[in-house]
């Protein structure tokens, strides 16, 4: 059975100042041997330490608010004002909490207990039966672990300072756009040994900007990236932070901006599984009647396991126009299939002619068997096959070399479309 102490020795590894982690050390000694009001004491100086320490931090990076502070304490310091300094020890937890923002309300309260507790074991104060006051082992046990898990273990910027710098830095144009690059740039930022409320607040802030604001293309990958290197760097937090809120983000956007919801669902793939089931309906109706300014995603959307449904659907009635005023880039075969459909049943000269400049332009794209279907259906169908549109078809294939010349000729001579043969053209 493993040791109820080895916790505590894990704790002390947590700590990023140095200082604070030989207090720590001395803390965890004290404890172990059963001096608990020793124990208590070195935690209260390691706090007090490492909260200095963050502000002379704060301060090198230009925190106005530490700057005021730290000139304070170096006053009291070197003019030896005792009752300047005891002033300062006092008041340190709420200069934290309320002006530089290092620690949480609830947090606070628990650092002022341990600051209380550091009083009545460090002063010769008696208890009112006259007994000395004696903490027990737990009392100290928790303070030591509050100590490091609300304040020791994090870098100085962790609340509203710390959220401006990281969005500061997703907002910069050098910024990775890939998210293994990301999580690099976000290891040497205050995200990496954060707390949770603040990797919240990050990940909502960046979701409502990718909902909200990211119009460009660039900053859009930028945002994405950074949402995809706290889920690896923050994964727990992460998975609650969605599940509580992307369902409420989504589902207030109005109608008009819902396609404003479809980047997240083709960035994050997994993301829908944490709609609620209103949202999910309402996400697959638009879907099902996508505007054909959005149909765009058409192709990444049928590609989708949770909404190829709806998106099936939406394909099974799009037009020629859409399809002509919308550059696909055709990774996917279900589009190429309608492209193709569409075109060998068109019933006039002019909509033959017109779409065989969309035919010819994804050429590049179509299987031998795609190729096969167009010119079968060019020559069953009298409107394409004597239309002018054919010739730009047919050319197009060619020179795409996406089947030999000497197999083209042949399916050709099956589709009774001998005119286009290569030898008659080089006639």
């Amino acid at each position: 059975m493993a040791s109820p102490l080895a916790d505590l020795d894990e704790l002390i590894l947590k700590c990023r100042n140095e200082k604070a982690l030989r207090y720590v050390k001395e803390s965890v000694a004290c404890y172990k041997s059963g001096a608990f009001r020793s124990a208590i004491v070195s935690t209260w100086v390691a706090v007090a330490f490492d909260l200095i320490d963050k502000i002379r931090e704060l301060s090198l990076m230009g925190d106005k608010e530490a700057e005021k502070q730290l000139l304070e304490f170096e006053s009291a310091r070197k003019s030896g004002d005792i009752s300047r300094s005891l002033k300062f020890e006092r008041e340190v937890l709420a200069i934290a909490r309320d002006k530089l923002e290092l620690i949480s309300h609830i947090e606070f309260l628990d650092l002022e207990r341990l600051q209380q507790d550091r009083n009545r074991c460090a002063h010769p104060s008696m208890t009112s039966d006259g007994g000395i006051f004696s903490p027990p082992a737990e009392l100290s046990r928790v303070h030591i672990r509050n100590a490091v898990e609300h304040l020791l273990q994090y870098p100085p910027s962790q609340g509203k300072a710390a959220l401006e710098n990281l969005l500061k830095e997703v907002d910069s144009a050098y910024f990775p756009t890939d998210h293994i690059k990301a999580v690099t740039a976000l290891k040497n930022s205050p995200l990496f040994k954060a707390r949770k409320s603040l990797v919240r607040n990050f990940i909502i802030v960046l979701l409502k900007k990718l909902v909200n604001d990211a119009d460009d293309y660039k900053e859009r990958s930028r945002v994405v990236a950074a949402i995809k290197a706290v889920d690896e760097i923050h994964k727990q937090t992460y998975n609650e932070t969605i599940q509580e809120n992307i369902s409420g983000l989504i589902r207030s956007l109005p109608d008009d901006r819902l396609s404003r919801a479809i980047p997240i669902i083709l960035a994050f793939t997994d993301i829908s599984a944490s709609f609620d089931d209103d949202v999910f309906n309402k996400i697959s109706n638009f879907i099902e009647h996508l505007p054909s300014e959005e149909l765009i995603y058409l192709e990444s959307l049928l590609d989708s396991p949770q909404f190829n449904l709806a998106s099936e659907k939406r394909l099974k009635y799009i037009t020629m126009k859409e399809i002509s005023d919308t550059l696909f880039f055709l990774s996917n075969e279900k589009v190429s299939d309608k492209i193709i459909k569409l075109y060998v049943g068109v019933n006039s000269f002019e909509r033959a002619n017109e779409f065989a400049k969309t035919i010819a332009l994804y050429v590049d794209d179509y299987s031998k068997e795609q190729i096969d279907e167009i010119i079968s259906g060019a020559g069953n169908n009298d409107q394409i096959k004597n239309s002018f549109g054919v010739g730009i078809v047919v050319s197009a294939i060619r020179k795409s070399q996406k089947v030999d010349p000497e197999y083209l000729d042949g399916i050709l001579k099956e589709a009774k479309l001998n005119e286009f043969f290569l030898d008659n053209i080089d006639g």
